[in-house]
Order: structure tokens, then sequence, then C-alpha cells
């Protein structure tokens, strides 16, 4: 992998003009993976309330594969639109709205392995802390804190796995490994993307309950049409501090 330095600020700076070149595109695609997305929560909300058994298992089943299935479009889609005009080239709604076959599945799989490292160190941090508490309840702080960092570490070393797997066509386990290599060649400036990151996921939140503050009932909508914006402009500036970083391509599996 390449050594150069990786700069947050810039990053997010070239993710807006990035986002000039097909804007209507790439909002307009946050829009329907997300709505498509919350179509798959409101599913399972309301087989929840339903009084049939058979009705609320068929309604948990396909909202379940509804969310599951647009949350990886959502992330393939954005990273796609990210990867494409970073490098200049033009995105066409066909290239979104298909499923890529082995590339599409590698993510999926990349992205499961984030999620059960993730969940392993939670799991982890939470045996660590039960035994603690029992053992020595003076220090039970300490494998929470271990526990956090744990996990702090593994989602940003894996910033960048979509990027690897979609650009690169790393297989998920190659992915995976690439991303801790990369967190150990540029720990300051990924730790800064992760702060970029954290705040634009949270700004949509914040000004959502400043809103609810002025405009009681609003909070929801602003907050939903806020994400909707964020999300793309989030993975232009993923997309545009992988460009920094120009890793080179590794042996074909």
């Amino acid at each position: 992998m390449s050594r150069s330095t990786l700069r947050p600020l810039q990053a997010l700076l070239q993710g807006v003009r990035t986002l000039h070149q097909q804007p209507r595109l790439a909002f307009g695609f946050s829009a329907l993976s997300c709505g498509v997305h919350l179509l798959g929560w409101a599913l399972v909300a309301i087989g929840e309330a339903s009084d049939s058994a058979v009705l609320t298992l068929m309604l948990r089943a396909v909202g379940g594969v509804v969310y599951a299935g647009s949350l990886l479009w959502l992330i393939e889609g954005l990273t796609r639109i990210g990867l494409a005009l970073s490098a200049g080239h033009a995105v066409r709604w066909r290239q979104l709205c298909r499923w890529h076959g082995r590339r599409s599945r590698d993510l999926a799989l990349g992205l499961l392995n984030t999620g059960m490292a993730l969940g392993a160190a939670a799991f982890a941090a939470f045996v660590a802390w039960s035994l603690t508490l029992f053992l020595l309840p003076g220090f039970s702080l300490v494998p929470a804190l271990l526990g956090g960092m744990t996990m702090l570490t593994v989602a940003l070393s894996q910033l960048f796995n979509p990027c690897l797997v979609l650009d690169q066509k790393l297989s998920p386990s190659q992915a995976f490994s690439g991303g801790w290599l990369l967190l150990r060649q540029h720990g300051a400036g990924t730790a800064g993307l992760g702060g970029v990151v954290v705040i634009t996921l949270l700004t949509p939140f914040v000004l959502g309950l400043l809103s609810e503050a002025l405009v009681p009932g609003r909070s929801a909508i602003v907050t939903v049409v806020l994400m909707v914006a964020a999300l793309p402009l989030l993975a232009t500036t993923i997309t545009a501090a992988y460009r920094q970083l120009d890793p080179i391509r590794p042996a074909a599996r």
C-alpha cells in the first residue's frame, strides 16, 4: 500500500467539489435507497403491531430482507458514485440499479465480516466487564473503555472496505486485512477521517433536535432530509481520502 499522506479536511473539501459533478444523481440515489431502507423498517414495525402471527412473521421476513438489501444497495451505490466521480467518470443510473454479481456478493460478505468483528469485540468487552464487576468492582470501567477502543479501532480499519472491494476487487478477507494495513500506515489520518465521518453523521440528528425546539413535530422530517444529503457527502469524502492514498493494486486472486 502507498504511504501517501491522508488529509481528512482536504478529502472533505474534495468530496464537496466532487458532488457538484452530478448532484441530482447522487442525492436522488441517496433519497431512493434511503426510502427503500425506511420501507423495510416500516414493514417490520407494521408486523410488530399486527395481531396475526402469520402476518407478523411474513412482514418481519420481508421487512428484514428489504432492510438489509437496501443497506447493501445504499453503501455499494454511494461508493460507486464516489469512486467514479473522483476518477472523473460519469455515472449512469443503470450502473446503480443492478446486481454486480461477485463484487456485490463480496461487499456483502465484507460488511458481514466487519459486523461480526464489531460484535465479537462487544461480546468480549461485555464478558470482561461482567467478570471485573464481580471480582474487582472498582476496575469495572477498564474493560468497558478497552472494549470501546477496540470497537472504534475495528470501525476505523474498515472505513475503506467498500473501496477496496469495489475498486481493487479484493476478496472480503483481503479487504479486511488491507484495512488494518492502511490503519497501521495512516493511523492519525484515519482517526481524523473517522472524526469527519462521525460529525457528518451526527449533524442531521443535532439539527433535527434544534428544529424540534423551534418547530415541534418537524424533527423526524428534518433529520431524514439532512441525512439523505449527508450520505453522498460522506461517500465522496471517504472515496476522496482513498484516492489520496493511491493504494497499489495487489496481485489478482
